[in-house]
């Protein structure tokens, strides 16, 4: 075990120290200290198994604050009996046949997309992928989340889009800061005002969502509504808020906060980590065509030659290495770079006593390059996850993207539904090019290295992502590639 105090606020310079010191120590837990705050960091998959499963911590850590006065107490920030019943409660709003029928909002978008990918990548003209990807999962959980279409792939400045992007950098950017992490304090500093303007933006627009909602339901026990624009605003599908306006809690209705709340959690958690989850998963294809080529072979298959079709759910349930891609991809770039839990009294970790009052953070990029679980990780290999080829059984609590347990991620099937749908959709209407010629991997390697293993790296070309490692992955300095629409 290692003691470190962070030295600059740059997440790269800390996760690559932090990396150091895991291959230094063998891949064992560390220790450090966040400000004033002991943070113990878990990448041993018994002690993880620990946490989130045989002795199970459900109260996150103290570093989950931060989001309060954005996402309220929801299903990721609150804790305790509020987080039992709520979760709970909101279960069954993702069931397979909610999922069959969010499917069609998720085909009309991405058929959106498709036909804005081809605007832009006319002429191979090299753009930001990730940016284009951030409006269409924008767009698809307004519309499952709320039924509302904002349209962000067309009107991507929009003023709640752009405080929607400012909200989640804002996050980002305060997470590892001593002083910027409690607003208190970050009042202190000329940028706090920007911060509370945006903010009113996104909680103003969807306070108005929620209230015209409330208002349409009252209208629809009236035999003959007056207002038209109300009569189709009640005939429309609104999965998640619909439930929760009809869900009690204690026999009570939910107040308008507790749904403010929900609907904000799942805005955050269904927008940016699958933005991330597609994002990284197009740019290995990209830099690797063998693999991108194995995917089209598989998509022809199942979709017996019609490439420009949809597919059902059945199709994208027989998409096995589509599966193996995408959890290749999420052990490389995971969209969430750790789970933290708080320890409120003394607890035992496997033998391992930690004191009342720390924080358990479980380290998920540095379980994902730990050698003894996935030999050659710095190789983009998808076959790792071929249950067919595994000669061991895996632990599943060596591989948990969603985290696992009691708070596993409770959208995660909708989230793979998404990913699902959105790349096979790329595939099957596009060649996949890195912006340059001559950038693709050579070896089956990937560009970004951790730890000792930067010494090996060859020199970067100028569109390797940065990444930017905070509560989402993502690339600081956009992912450009090029698109070539297929004959």
């Amino acid at each position: 075990m290692a003691t470190l105090k962070p030295f600059k606020f740059s997440l790269n310079v800390i996760t690559n120290y932090l990396f150091d010191l895991f291959y230094k120590y063998n891949f064992g837990n560390l220790c450090i200290w966040l400000g004033y705050h002991l943070q113990y960091l878990v990448v041993d998959t018994k002690d993880v198994e620990c946490i989130l499963a045989t002795n199970p911590l459900v109260n996150k850590s103290d570093i989950y604050k931060l989001l309060h006065p954005w996402l309220g107490e929801g299903l990721i920030t609150s804790s305790g009996a509020k987080w039992q019943k709520h979760r709970k409660m909101i279960t069954p709003s993702f069931n397979f046949n909610i999922l069959n029928s969010i499917q069609d909002v998720m085909k009309t978008n991405s058929e959106k997309f498709i036909g804005k990918l081809k605007e832009i990548s006319r002429s191979d003209n090299i753009f930001d992928f990730q940016e284009v990807v951030n409006n269409l999962t924008l767009d698809v959980i307004c519309e499952t989340a709320m039924c509302v279409s904002i349209n962000a792939l067309d009107n991507p400045h929009s003023d709640f889009v752009l405080a929607v992007k400012f909200m989640c950098y804002n996050s980002y950017k305060r997470l590892i800061h001593p002083i910027k992490r409690y607003e208190l304090l970050y009042r202190l500093y000329p940028e706090y005002w920007e911060y509370r303007k945006q903010l009113q933006i996104y909680k103003d627009f969807i306070y108005g969502i929620i209230d015209k909602r409330i208002e349409a339901k009252k209208s629809s026990q009236n035999t003959n509504p007056s207002n038209e624009q109300e009569n189709e605003f009640r005939r429309r599908k609104l999965f998640f808020l619909d439930s929760l306006l009809e869900a009690t809690v204690d026999g009570r209705p939910l107040t308008r906060k507790e749904i403010y709340d929900e609907v904000a959690t799942l805005m955050f958690a269904g927008h940016d980590t699958t933005t991330s989850s597609i994002t990284f998963a197009i740019y290995l294809l990209s830099r690797h065509v063998d693999i991108q080529q194995k995917v089209l072979e598989e998509q022809n298959r199942i979709m017996a030659g019609n490439l420009k079709g949809n597919a059902t759910l059945q199709d994208l349930n027989e998409m096995k290495y589509l599966d193996c891609v995408i959890k290749e991809s999420m052990r490389i770039y995971p969209p969430v770079l750790f789970f933290g839990r708080h320890v409120e009294k003394e607890y035992n970790l496997n033998g391992k006593i930690i004191p009342a009052h720390t924080s358990l953070l479980i380290f998920v990029i540095a379980m994902n390059y730990n050698e003894a679980i996935y030999p050659d990780p710095y190789r983009f290999d998808p076959q790792r996850f071929d249950a067919d080829q595994r000669t061991t059984t895996q632990n599943p609590f060596e591989y948990v993207p969603f985290g696992g347990g009691q708070r596993n991620c409770i959208g995660q099937k909708f989230a793979m539904l998404e990913v699902k749908t959105v790349i096979s959709k790329i595939v099957r209407n596009f060649q996949i090019l890195a912006p340059e010629d001559g950038l693709e991997s050579k070896d089956g390697y990937i560009s970004t290295l951790y730890g000792p293993q930067r010494a090996r790296a060859p020199k970067p070309d100028k569109y390797v992502p940065t990444l930017l490692h905070a509560i989402t992955l993502r690339a600081e300095n956009g992912l450009y590639l090029r698109l070539r629409e297929r004959e």
